[in-house]
């Protein structure tokens, strides 16, 4: 016991307390992307990305959705329950303080009594010489933070599923232009080949063939209308609306603007992204309850004092006799079975499943952004030739059109060229919306877009 309260005084005079001991471990980052076409040293701060596609109607969904979105929502009530925590950890640090009262009256029954009064305040107070106190505080401190970073993460996720599900009923909203122009083109040569079999110059083959084809495009029509209808309604959940009364008129792909991206550095993706905070965050509480749990195979030391007013009547209360106490406990463990030694085995196989963890979010940032970029830098790469063969396939199925009408070509060479062009035509519309697509991807894996303060000011 001598060696206890000798550690008691040494550490009170050092002011030490119990930590961890763990290291967190430091990731080598590279130094550049691997699919950025040129070096960048800085990142371009677009806290507001979506507004790069200069559509207000875009603008107006995503305010709704920073407003009402209900994932967005329970995420932030989370964020109020982990601060309320922070606060019941924090309390801990102080004296608790109360204060009690009472009255009696005893003698024996048939000759009288006698009456007591007392009140006292009385005070309680956890001495923290090993950090256990503050390292509940601080793990739940790290809790708070990681719930702030989930929920950023939450936000960017919402914001990124508006555009792009806005992006999609822009589509669906082109593609099904796109399925009635084919369809009348389809119709065009129809009454072509309508015309011919009247005379005898092509055959009752000719005509079901292309009679299959106007069918076919009809039979799109419904098909894209239901997917439309679909993503409106996914669209109007993800703004907090009531699919049923939800008012959208879409825009054309073609009337947005694509945005440029500016990647920047690698450290500065990941010190942006909320999900690599949230994970460190994660990790940092691992660490402080570590330190809590080691901190057990110490004793605990409690103070506590009293005083107050005792008296025999009731209007002589605060004027009776003054009573005060004061105490010191000193508690420690002598055996437990082996229970703080398998709390303590616990928090660290939890810290380094969280070191496993926040290694891997890294790693899966790093993948994304490269990938984004990758993927980027393909679309691109596509546009011109893209372009090339919807322009070849327009010049080709208006010759064809004009020899089939004179006989100078078959049927079957007919509608391979038209199937030619509807696939270039369906092609074309198809990489814009990929375009757009990977922009939003890119916003979302660089972490833009997820600080609460700026999307606030102007929603």
């Amino acid at each position: 016991m001598n060696r206890v309260i000798l550690a008691v005084c040494m550490l009170v005079l050092g002011g030490c307390a119990v930590r961890s001991g763990l290291e967190t471990p430091q990731p080598s980052l590279p130094a550049q992307w691997l699919n950025q076409e040129s070096a960048s040293a800085a990142m371009v701060a677009q806290p507001q990305w979506w507004r790069q596609f200069h559509s207000d109607t875009l603008d107006g969904l995503v305010r709704k959705a920073l407003n009402a979105n209900t994932d967005l929502l329970a995420a932030t009530a989370r964020v109020d329950q982990a601060q309320a925590q922070l606060q019941q950890a924090g309390a801990s640090l102080f004296p608790s303080l109360g204060l009690s009262g009472s009255g009696s009256r005893s003698g024996v029954v048939g000759e009288g009594g006698s009456n007591s009064y007392a009140i006292n305040a009385n005070a309680s107070y956890e001495v923290d010489l090993w950090g256990k106190l503050r390292g509940s505080r601080d793990a739940a401190e790290a809790t708070l933070q990681a719930s702030a970073f989930s929920r950023d993460t939450v936000q960017l996720t919402v914001v990124a599923s508006v555009v792009n599900t806005y992006l999609q009923v822009c589509y669906l909203t082109d593609n099904l232009a796109l399925a009635r122009d084919n369809l009348a083109l389809a119709e065009k040569v129809l009454a072509v080949v309508q015309a011919k079999a009247q005379y005898g110059a092509v055959s009752r083959q000719d005509l079901a063939q292309q009679k299959t084809v106007v069918a076919n495009q009809r039979a799109r029509l419904p098909a894209l209308r239901q997917q439309l209808l679909e993503s409106r309604y996914a669209l109007a959940v993800l703004v907090g609306e009531m699919p049923q009364q939800f008012n959208l008129t879409a825009e054309s792909l073609a009337d947005l603007a694509l945005p440029t991206v500016q990647a920047g550095l690698p450290d500065q993706v990941l010190a942006r992204r909320p999900d690599v905070a949230a994970a460190l965050a994660t990790l940092m509480a691992a660490d402080a309850r570590v330190a809590v749990a080691r901190a057990d195979y110490w004793p605990s030391i409690t103070l506590t004092g009293s005083a107050g007013y005792g008296s025999s009547a009731l209007s002589e209360l605060l004027s009776g006799d003054a009573l005060y106490s004061l105490g010191l406990s000193l508690g420690e463990t002598l055996f437990d079975g082996g229970a703080r030694r398998a709390r303590t085995d616990q928090a660290r196989a939890a810290w380094r499943e969280q070191v496993a963890s926040y290694t891997g979010t890294l790693l899966t940032a790093l993948q994304e952004v490269d990938q984004s970029l990758a993927a980027i830098q393909s679309l691109s790469a596509q546009t011109g030739y893209r372009q090339e063969a919807l322009s070849e396939a327009e010049k080709a199925f208006t010759v064809a059109q004009v020899r089939y009408r004179e006989g100078e070509t078959e049927i079957t060479d007919m509608l391979s060229v038209q199937s030619q062009l509807n696939s270039a035509r369906q092609n074309s519309l198809d990489l814009v919306l990929s375009q757009y697509q990977a922009r939003v991807t890119l916003y979302r894996v660089l972490g833009q877009g997820s600080e609460p303060g700026s999307l606030a000011a102007d929603s």
